[in-house]
């Protein structure tokens, strides 16, 4: 089986012959499955772009969204169109709300958004800041305060949606891939130098709700190996976190399109 794994997308950035190419690449590679872990668009062309995905391909599409995917409208307002729309797709599954995916006898898919938690790092906007605070509706008129614990809030929301799915897949798998937008470790999560993004930036770029419970899920199941796909960064990162727990970053950025990683089953 062969997986295609793309992140961050960006597809309105994109122009309409670079949108037409990235499709025409896609097409010809032709994988059994592609992955997306988030940031496919903005606004209205998130769900223009994946209808458009569904009704051009004829292979599955697992998704997560990503912080970008939720501008110019609200988290459960955005959550609505979604699940509509994935409910009459012939090709989409929104990862979030579906359960443990079968590849083979030995390896499973799941996934969920994760969210920027404000738990590493020091939540100060004067001196770390994203434009989720101005896109997003649901952070309108939050201050200091009303923002951290609404980062907290998604965080823990993230982690108790992904946690009965990760112990049913780690108990009965061998091998298990998780999708995530939100990098879920520190370790992971570069800048454009290629350092680790500062503690003023750390709170809005790892989901430590996440990654808490993959530690410690993973280390009460050492016969399961997991690797877990994320972007959010744009910066290419591969860190063996513990012996069988692996977390990739794919490479991306705006207005251009990358190749797919290519993971072979």
């Amino acid at each position: 089986m062969k997986l295609a794994w793309a992140t961050d997308i960006h597809l309105d950035r994109l122009s309409e012959n670079d949108y037409l190419e990235y499709k025409e690449y896609l097409k010809e590679l032709n994988p059994d499955r592609l992955i997306i872990s988030g940031d496919i668009a903005e606004g209205e062309k998130v769900f223009r772009s994946l209808r458009d995905f569904d009704e051009t391909f004829d292979f599955p599409i697992y998704f997560v969204l990503g912080n970008h995917d939720f501008y110019f409208g609200t988290f459960a307002a955005v959550e609505e169109k979604i699940r509509e729309l994935v409910a009459n797709s012939r090709n989409l599954t929104w990862l979030t709300e579906a359960g443990v995916i079968r590849l083979n006898d030995s390896t499973a898919l799941i996934g969920v958004e994760g969210w920027g938690d404000g738990r590493n790092g020091t939540v100060d906007i004067s001196r770390g800041y994203t434009k989720d605070l101005l896109l997003i509706g649901d952070y309108k008129d939050l201050d200091r305060s009303g923002i951290n614990e609404l980062l907290n809030t998604k965080g823990t929301y993230y982690a108790e949606n992904l946690s009965g799915r990760l112990a049913e897949a780690v108990a009965g798998f061998e091998n298990v891939f998780l999708v995530t937008h939100v990098p879920p470790f520190v370790e992971v999560c570069f800048d454009r130098s290629l350092r680790i993004h500062d503690e003023f930036r750390q709170p809005f770029y790892t989901c430590k709700a996440i990654g808490d419970l993959l530690l410690a899920t993973m280390s009460g199941h050492p016969n399961c190996r997991m690797t877990v796909l994320c972007g959010h960064t744009h910066e290419k990162a591969d860190v063996q976190v513990l012996e069988n727990l692996r977390v990739r970053v794919k490479e991306s950025s705006y207005g251009s399109w990358w190749d797919a990683t290519i993971i072979n089953l």
